[in-house]
C-alpha cells in the first residue's frame, strides 16, 4: 500500500523563513529529509515484512527507491507497497481479515508513534543542519 509522505513538524514555517532569509537551498534540503524519511520507513517495513516470506512477492513490491515528487512548492516521497507490483496483501497485513489479525508492527512500521516521533526528529535535525551551517 503506497503512501505519500512529506515533512511535518511544528515549527516548519519558521524554519523555511529562517532558511530563505540565509538564502539556503530548501529544495536540496527537502529533498534530503524526505530521502532519510524513506529510509526509515522502509527499513522498518522491510524487517516486518520478512516474518510474511511466502512468495516474496509482497516483499518486492516495496518502494525501495526515495522519489522526490514535486508539486509546485509541495513536496512528497511515496513509502510502502506497490500494489501493481504485488504489494496488494500488504493491505490484508496491515489492517487484518475476519479470518487474520492484523500485523500491528507491519502497521507501526508505517503509522506508529515511534516512527513518526523518529521521522519528525530527523527531518528537524536535517533542516535545523542546514540553517546551522548557513548562519555560521
Amino acid at each position: 500500500m503506497a503512501n505519500k509522505t512529506r515533512i511535518e513538524f511544528e515549527g516548519f514555517e519558521n524554519v523555511i523563513a529562517k532558511l530563505t532569509k540565509l538564502e539556503g537551498n530548501i529544495r536540496e534540503t527537502t529533498d534530503k529529509a524526505l530521502k532519510e524519511t524513506h529510509k526509515i520507513v522502509t527499513q522498518k517495513a522491510s524487517k516486518e515484512i520478512e516474518r510474511h516470506y511466502l512468495t516474496g512477492q509482497t516483499e518486492k513490491s516495496i518502494y525501495n527507491d526515495a522519489n522526490i515528487d514535486w508539486t509546485g512548492t509541495l513536496a512528497s516521497v511515496s513509502v510502502g507497497f506497490s500494489i501493481r507490483q504485488g504489494g496488494i496483501a500488504s493491505i490484508f497485513l496491515m489492517y487484518g481479515t475476519p479470518r487474520m489479525k492484523k500485523d500491528q508492527k507491519l502497521y507501526n512500521a508505517f503509522w506508529g508513534k515511534k516512527t513518526k516521533e523518529e521521522i519528525i526528529k530527523k527531518q528537524e535535525e536535517i533542516f535545523y543542519e542546514e540553517i546551522r551551517r548557513l548562519d555560521g
